[in-house]
């Protein structure tokens, strides 16, 4: 069963409300690894040494690269490639996807801020449970000063590393966004986020473990 709402730009605001973002692509424009790498491939020298890492991972070279419909990837439809590091496999081809590494660099911050950003600093108790990894907390605390947006009075939330956590990242966030309200006492909650499979998740969590609770789960586009 899904449990998504629209978001609407202009929605009340209710006081008695606690408000929580995800951050990338919910609050801020956010650089994807993808696309910089498809850019360096046309001649941007800003991302090479991670895309040379991630192609000799798996040793073949930058000219095997395919691009489509946004997506990296090569050829195996002999499965000959040992799939390793930021690559999975998909039927005939390796997709690349984004290493750890790359969201530890500051080509991985936002460069604007998006829409609900205003609706974000506008509410009066909010909180931040993002995907970023704990270790660069200081850098999304930077982020949110540079783009003049509220330090979240109850709490940024970042994701472990996987050293500490065995929880994948949806689980994580159902997980500590029912902790932080039960903690907080409200009654009243919203998440935003840009995902469909972590709102879902999200709100399946809340629903089952916090009952009487008024939730709604918002999948921002």
């Amino acid at each position: 069963m899904k449990y998504i709402k629209s978001y609407k730009l202009f929605e009340s605001i209710e006081d008695d409300c606690l408000y929580i973002f995800d951050f990338d692509d919910t609050l801020a424009d956010t650089p994807h690894f993808e696309d910089l790498a498809i850019e360096y491939l046309k001649e941007d020298v800003t991302i090479g040494s991670l895309l040379k890492k991630s192609i000799k991972l798996i040793g073949k070279s930058l000219d095997d690269i395919k691009m489509e419909h946004g997506r990296l990837y090569v050829n195996d439809p002999n499965e000959e490639i040992s799939v390793k590091g930021n690559w999975v496999r998909k039927k005939g081809r390796v997709y690349l996807v984004s290493p750890d590494s790359f969201y530890f660099q500051d080509m991985s911050f936002p460069t604007k801020t998006l829409e609900l950003s205003k609706l974000y600093n506008s509410v009066k108790n909010k909180a931040i449970v993002t995907g970023r990894f704990k270790k660069v907390e200081n850098k999304v605390l930077d982020s949110l000063k540079k783009f003049e947006l509220d330090i979240p009075n109850k709490g940024l939330f970042c994701y472990p590393s996987k050293d500490e956590s065995g929880d994948k990242l949806a689980n994580w966030k159902a997980k500590t966004i029912v902790e932080l309200i039960r903690k907080e006492g409200f009654k009243k909650a919203k998440y935003y986020d840009d995902k469909s499979k972590i709102v879902n998740a999200v709100v399946k969590a809340v629903k089952t473990q916090l009952p009487d609770i008024e939730f709604e789960g918002i999948k921002v586009k």
